[in-house]
């Protein structure tokens, strides 16, 4: 049986989908999480059936709160229902909660319950880029191309400031510009075509009906196979600033062990409470000895009730409609990274876990059972870590070559660390004395 929370998510999913007059599980593209794939269908020919996406909205910038740089604040994907040669398309919320428990969330289409499906003109189909470093060693000077598409759109009548304008539908970077640009563009291209609306590069804007068909890059890599909507939708990945994250949309995040940890420094401070008033006795009795081993108790337990009250009382304001799971950055990534309260990430190479890994020093990225769940694992040279666990092995492939293709997209090209080439020597140097 699914988990109270994810059964509550799916339901919400399924509003929304419903909205748009498509059922749970039809197949979606998901061209930030498979771009070959995305790629593939909406360069297929003929009408067929109106087709499912899911985009992404902008997001602000960073920020700071007090000495820590936090990413910009997350906002939930949005489904889009598109039509061949229709540049009307209808747009919804990721999830639609039901009226008593509608939650406006700031920025628009992204929140749940917010509103329903509303039908939005496309303008076009824009494709930007810009220079970003490798991987932030202070030694590399080379650089990796981002390449981002946006499908722009026309504001709603009436206006809304909430309202989204722009929406992300494919990225890639890459140390050759020139295979960035090719991956972006086969998403680009064929949608700008379904949608009738002009292409807009660096090297000019096309017309529709003249927009040329662009070929993947070379080697074109196999895609993993198609989700139905509702198995897409709990995980999400996009970038958010420079980093790219994977996102568990299910997940309230801190916020889902609040009261837990409340009632846990509640009952610590019960404890506390009863032992102190011991305290007292025993030193009324004259009885110093009971009195300071009571009281040391005590002072533990009241310590530890109010840290628990204090993470309760943190937890209690995540305003975050989701948690990540993993975030990719230049050179390195971190599972369980840490989060502001609005969900933003921490930007200090740190998590939950530990310090963050090097990319190159990833082995493998491989999906195992974990019981009646599956687990996506990622071998390192530090030992292996479930980065994610979901009850779908399909769900758990899918989201395997997208953490494949994001490591990728992070690791610093070139031969092994100084600290693998250290590590090689020590593991050399006692293979003799073992034998």
């Amino acid at each position: 049986m699914p988990e109270p929370s994810t059964a509550a998510f799916e339901a919400e999913v399924a509003r929304a989908l419903r909205s748009l007059e498509a059922d749970s599980s039809v197949f979606a593209l998901d061209p930030l999480g498979d771009p070959t794939g995305a790629a593939r269908v909406l360069s297929a020919e003929g009408g067929g059936a109106p087709l499912i996406l899911r985009a992404a909205p902008e997001l602000g910038a960073p920020r700071r709160e007090q000495d820590t740089g936090f990413g910009p604040a997350p906002r939930d994907p949005v489904w889009l229902r598109i039509e061949r040669g229709a540049s009307v398309l209808r747009l919804a919320p990721l999830r639609l909660a039901g009226a008593r428990h509608a939650r406006p969330e700031a920025g628009g289409a992204g929140g749940a319950g917010e509103g329903t499906a509303e039908p939005r003109d496309a303008v076009s189909v824009q494709v930007i880029s810009e220079r970003r470093p490798c991987c932030g060693a202070p030694t590399c000077a080379r650089e990796r191309t981002y390449v981002a598409a946006w499908l722009a759109l026309a504001a709603p009548a009436p206006a809304r400031v909430t309202a989204a304008r722009r929406l992300l539908v494919a990225e890639a970077q890459d140390l050759e510009a020139a295979r960035a640009e090719a991956l972006v563009e086969a998403v680009a291209a064929p949608l700008a075509a379904a949608l009738g609306v002009p292409l807009e590069t660096a090297r000019g804007t096309e017309p529709p009906g003249a927009i040329a068909p662009r070929s993947l890059p070379e080697p074109a890599p196999t895609p993993p196979p198609a989700l139905p909507a509702a198995a897409l939708s709990r995980f999400a990945i996009r970038s958010e600033g420079e980093l790219l994250v994977l996102r568990d949309h299910a997940s309230h995040g801190p916020r889902g062990s609040a009261a837990r940890n409340a009632l846990i420094g509640a009952a610590l401070l019960l404890g506390a409470l009863a032992l102190w008033i011991q305290v007292m006795r025993s030193v009324s009795a004259g009885d110093s000895g009971i009195a300071i081993g009571v009281g040391s108790a005590a002072a533990l337990l009241s310590l530890a009730g109010y840290a628990f009250l204090g993470v309760a009382r943190f937890s209690s304001r995540y305003a975050a409609r989701s948690a990540p799971v993993v975030s990719f950055g230049p050179g390195r990534f971190v599972v369980a990274p840490w989060v502001s309260r609005t969900g933003a990430i921490d930007l200090r190479p740190e998590g939950r876990l530990g310090a963050a890994i090097s990319a190159g020093e990833v082995r493998d990225i491989r999906v195992l059972p974990r019981g009646d769940r599956f687990a996506v694992e990622i071998e390192t040279d530090h030992g292996p870590i479930d980065a994610l666990l979901t009850e779908r092995e399909d769900v758990a492939r899918y989201w395997q070559d997208a953490m494949d293709r994001a490591v990728a997209s992070v690791r610093h090209a070139g031969g092994p660390s100084a600290k693998q080439r250290l590590r090689a020597r020590a593991q050399a140097q006692q293979a003799p004395a073992a034998g």
